[in-house]
């Protein structure tokens, strides 16, 4: 009898041990699944929350223009270029509608750099499901404050953009992509150099573009790079830059894609069509004022050689068309240093990280455009990187 009382007492130590060891690889099991949570893509579990893309407006097709970057390069043919700079084909081209006018340029520069955003991919899956419309990215932005993100901008626009006219810029725009787990970086340019001159922001331009081409041994005067846009903001305005031109001479042109110009002004007055409205780095500021009155007057990016043509519907629509177009109808916007004189203060948000390197910043290639979980939610609050 004692033997079998010796047995059960040791059977019972045993399934106390086997009991405490269960509860601790359980709790080491739930450890592990929220370090993986944490370090897990959040665009991963975003882009596979079906209620939620069912309820967002989506972009349609035929209001973007792709494959536009590619048909920009016999622009550059020309003798006082010395090389330019353009960021990925993966970027399309949007305008401003009749219905947005003026007040839209924030979010259709957001939208082409969701154009990127949605043919990039990583692990397999695109960085970004679908490109939102206006209603869409208004609606996001909103989801993003009721969950914590940007309490002081959401404040400052009162929690409520959707069905407005309210202006977007960096700070919404950063919300929107941390909120769809997409990295990115504002870098403020707080004040000009000597004469008005923006050389560290052009600088800093300049390195973005051409730091991904320093491997690629090319004699060709343009490069097409892997990089994606930029978005750039001053004082009312936002604009897409899509690359750099170096001029033989040394002056510098960013290439930019305004959302605001689009239609000709000869249009307005069913003048026969004129060629497209350019700032010119040859004449002073004086003459480019009277030449655009203001920043959001629309001007169409396109060459159009055909003068008989006058026809602005036939125009439009063949603007609005996914089918390719000749490279000779396309013009690039160019602006030069003098240009971005005008405005005293920039801000550029970046897609990806941008970090201090050997005392300058720089692009991190090797961060990648996904936040973690962790990442995300340390995002919450907008932060950025200045330039004194």
């Amino acid at each position: 009898m004692a033997k079998t009382i010796t047995a059960q007492t040791k059977t019972s130590k045993d399934v106390k041990v086997g009991l405490k060891r269960k509860e601790t690889d359980d709790s080491l099991d739930m450890k592990n699944m929220s370090k993986k949570q944490k370090h897990a893509f959040a665009r991963t579990r975003i882009n596979a929350d079906k209620e939620l893309w069912d309820k967002m407006p989506i972009l349609k097709q035929d209001c973007r223009t792709a494959g536009v970057i590619p048909r920009l390069e016999p622009n550059f043919r020309k003798a006082d270029t010395l090389s330019a700079y353009l960021c990925s084909p993966l970027t399309d081209h949007l305008s401003t509608g009749f219905m947005d006018l003026g007040w839209g340029c924030g979010y259709r520069n957001c939208q082409m750099l969701m154009t990127f955003l949605e043919r990039q991919k990583q692990d397999g899956e695109p960085l970004l499901k679908s490109v939102l419309d206006i209603p869409g990215i208004q609606l996001l932005i909103e989801k993003a404050w009721q969950e914590g993100f940007d309490t002081l901008g959401a404040a400052q626009l009162d929690h409520h953009v959707f069905k407005t006219r309210k202006w977007i810029g960096t700070t919404e725009v950063y919300t929107l992509l941390a909120y769809l787990g997409i990295r990115s970086t504002i870098i403020d340019f707080h004040q000009p150099g000597p004469q008005q001159s923006h050389h560290e922001l052009i600088d800093w331009i300049q390195s973005y573009f051409m730091d991904s081409a320093i491997h690629k041994k090319s004699t060709k005067t343009v490069c097409i790079t892997n990089r994606p846009p930029l978005y750039l903001q001053h004082q009312g305005h936002s604009r897409t830059v899509v690359g750099i031109e170096l001029l033989k001479s040394g002056k510098r042109n960013l290439i930019m894609f305004d959302p605001g110009r689009r239609i000709l002004r000869s249009y307005r007055s069913s003048q026969t069509v004129q060629e497209p409205i350019e700032f010119d780095e040859h004449i002073n500021d004086e003459e480019n004022q009277n030449k655009i009155n203001d920043e959001d007057e629309e001007i169409d990016i396109l060459n159009h050689d055909d003068k008989k043509d006058n026809s602005i519907t036939k125009r439009f629509l063949s603007r609005l068309k996914n089918a390719p177009l000749p490279s000779s109808l396309l013009r690039p916007f160019r602006v030069d240093d003098k240009s971005i004189g005008k405005h005293k203060q920039y801000q550029v948000l970046v897609l990806g990280q941008v970090d201090y390197q050997n005392g300058k910043m720089a692009w991190d290639s090797n961060k990648g455009y996904l936040l973690s979980e962790d990442e995300r939610e340390k995002m919450k609050n907008v932060t950025s990187l200045a330039v004194l």
